[in-house]
C-alpha cells in the first residue's frame, strides 16, 4: 500500500524531491525522498530512458527489500542501478561510504587486525578536505556517518 505522509510539489510532469515519507511498495517500511540528482547519478542509461522524469522518488533502505527507489506505481531495483547498494542484503562489496570507499569488509579487516577502526575519523577528516559528494554518490542521497557508526557497532558487538 502506497501511503504518502506529506505531499510533493508539482512541477511540470513530475514532482520535485519527494517530501516526508512514504511506505515502500514491497516491504511497507517508511522511506525518505531523494533528490533528482541522486537518482540521475545512480540509474543506468536504459532505466533513465524508460522514465518520464527522475523526480519524486523515495529510497527504501530496508536490507531485505529488493526495491531501491519508488514513486507512484514505479519501482527501481538494483538491476537498474550503476552502483551496488551496500546496505541491501547480498551486496558485495558492502559499501557504506561511497565518497571515500569504506566498506563493511574494510572496517572488519581493521577491527580484526588492530582491534579498532579509523573509518569515522577518516571520513570526517576527508569531509573537510577534499569534501564529500553524498547527494550524488550515496544511493540514499544522504550522509553515511550514521550508517558507518551502526556498522562499526554491529561488527564490534
Amino acid at each position: 500500500m502506497f501511503t504518502v505522509q506529506k505531499t510533493t510539489k508539482q512541477t511540470g510532469c513530475c514532482s520535485e524531491q519527494a517530501k516526508g515519507k512514504a511506505s515502500c511498495h514491497l516491504c511497507g517500511h517508511l522511506a525518505k525522498g531523494v533528490l533528482k540528482k541522486t537518482v540521475e547519478h545512480m540509474l543506468t542509461d536504459q532505466a533513465k530512458l524508460r522514465l518520464s522524469c527522475l523526480e519524486g522518488f523515495y529510497y527504501c533502505e530496508t536490507p531485505g527489500c529488493e526495491v531501491v527507489y519508488f514513486r507512484d506505481v514505479e519501482i527501481l531495483t538494483q538491476k537498474e542501478l550503476e552502483v551496488t547498494v551496500g546496505l541491501k542484503e547480498g551486496a558485495v562489496p558492502t559499501t557504506i561510504c561511497y565518497c571515500f570507499d569504506w566498506t563493511k569488509e574494510k572496517i572488519q579487516a581493521e577491527l580484526d587486525e588492530r582491534g579498532k577502526t579509523i573509518a569515522l575519523e577518516d571520513i570526517k577528516a576527508k569531509m573537510k578536505d577534499p569534501g564529500c559528494s553524498c547527494e550524488i554518490l550515496n544511493p540514499s542521497g544522504g550522509c553515511c556517518l550514521g550508517d558507518v557508526g551502526k556498522v562499526i557497532k554491529e561488527l564490534k558487538g
